[in-house]
């Protein structure tokens, strides 16, 4: 059970790895955006502002819906740590698996339900940009099945380390 645990948590981290150089090329593509937007009427050209703005808006996605995983692994995600910090390791512990149980996973799959209709509509049609020039958009859609996914299997283990310390049996580290 433990290596599927520390595997679990490997592919979160691989994937905040891949998060954290999105965000670089996101940043990026901003800036370049801007720079055209005005530097564009001076050199004479025509730059492909929609694509770039799109590419801005599909690389924020990927890494919120991405990274969401990979924050619930590092336990970076906010907390209202007003009582939380001042508990035991055994209550703490029985806080993450009741929030994991009731809030977490039923958001999981709530989301997953309900975005599986309008995901299966826009793959199937390959649904395209809105704007002249844009990008097309049922790949980033495909994001937010795989993103929901990656969170609620990194709860799963969460859960799983959560029950191992209110055990008393230590949990499963990375």
């Amino acid at each position: 059970m433990s290596r599927v645990l520390r595997l679990a948590d490997r592919l979160s981290a691989a994937i905040g790895w891949l998060c954290a150089r999105l965000i670089v090329v996101m940043v990026g593509a901003g800036a370049l955006g801007a720079v055209l937007r005005y530097l564009a009427p001076v050199l004479g050209i025509t730059p492909a502002l929609n694509a770039i703005g799109d590419v801005q808006w599909m690389l924020f996605s990927g890494v919120f819906l991405l990274g969401a995983a990979w924050v619930l692994a590092e336990d970076a995600h906010v907390r209202v740590d007003v009582v939380y910090g001042r508990l035991s390791p055994t209550r703490r512990a029985w806080v993450d698996l009741i929030g994991t149980v009731v809030l977490l996973l039923p958001f999981c799959a709530l989301v997953l339900w309900a975005s599986w209709p309008a995901v299966v509509e826009s793959v199937t049609l390959r649904e395209g940009a809105l704007d002249a020039g844009g990008l097309v958009r049922w790949p980033v859609k495909l994001l937010v099945l795989l993103g929901i996914g990656l969170l609620a299997l990194q709860a799963l283990v969460q859960a799983v380390r959560a029950v191992a310390e209110i055990a008393g049996r230590a949990p499963a580290g990375r």
